[in-house]
C-alpha cells in the first residue's frame, strides 16, 4: 500500500478509536462517509466502482435501515487491530463496513448452512424483499421458500422492509 493510503488508513483508525460509546449507527455511518469523502481520491476509481462504494456512500440515510444496524463503536473498534497490505483490502473493508451499516440483517436461519443471519435485500423485478445468507449466499423469500433472483438484488429500503414486516 502506498504512503498516502497508509496515512489515510491511520486516519481511519484514529477516527474509529475516537468513537464514543453512545454513538449510534447513523453517526458511525456519517463519520466513515466523511472519512471516505476526504480520502476517496487516494483510491483507484476501478476499486471504487468494483466495490460499489459510491452507491453505498451516497444513499439517503433516512431511506435505509441504518438505525437497525448492529454496528456499534465497540464492534467497529475491532478494525484497529488490522494491518492492511493493499489498496484492494482497504476498499473491501470499506464496502463491508458500509454494507453492515446499510443492509438489515435478520435473525433467520439459513436452510443450507444453518447460519443465523440473513441480509434483507430487494428484488426490483419482483418488487419484493428477499433474504440472502450472509455466510453461503443462499437466497429465499421472507417466508422461507427458495428464491432464484433473475437480476442482481438491490439494497432494501425502509418502506420495503416495513411492507415485508421486517422492521
Amino acid at each position: 500500500m502506498n504512503k498516502n493510503l497508509r496515512k489515510a488508513w491511520e486516519e481511519f483508525r484514529h477516527m474509529i478509536s475516537e468513537l464514543d460509546e453512545r454513538d449510534t449507527p447513523i453517526i458511525i455511518f456519517q463519520r466513515i462517509r466523511d472519512w471516505y469523502q476526504k480520502n476517496k481520491k487516494k483510491l483507484s476509481p476501478y476499486l471504487i466502482e468494483e466495490y460499489g462504494l459510491e452507491k453505498l456512500v451516497n444513499i439517503d440515510i433516512k431511506a435505509y435501515p441504518i438505525e437497525h444496524s448492529e454496528c456499534t463503536p465497540e464492534s467497529i473498534r475491532g478494525l484497529l487491530h488490522l494491518e492492511l497490505s493493499s489498496e484492494d483490502s482497504l476498499a473491501m473493508l470499506l464496502r463491508d463496513q458500509f454494507w453492515e451499516l446499510v443492509v438489515l440483517t435478520v435473525a433467520v436461519e439459513c436452510q443450507i448452512c444453518k447460519n443465523l443471519g440473513m441480509s434483507a435485500l430487494f428484488d426490483e423485478s419482483a418488487k419484493k424483499v428477499v433474504l440472502e445468507c450472509t455466510q453461503c449466499g443462499w437466497t429465499q423469500t421472507s417466508d422461507g421458500y427458495p428464491y432464484e433472483p433473475l437480476v442482481r438484488l438491490q439494497l432494501a429500503q425502509n418502506d420495503d422492509l416495513k411492507i415485508a414486516e421486517l422492521i
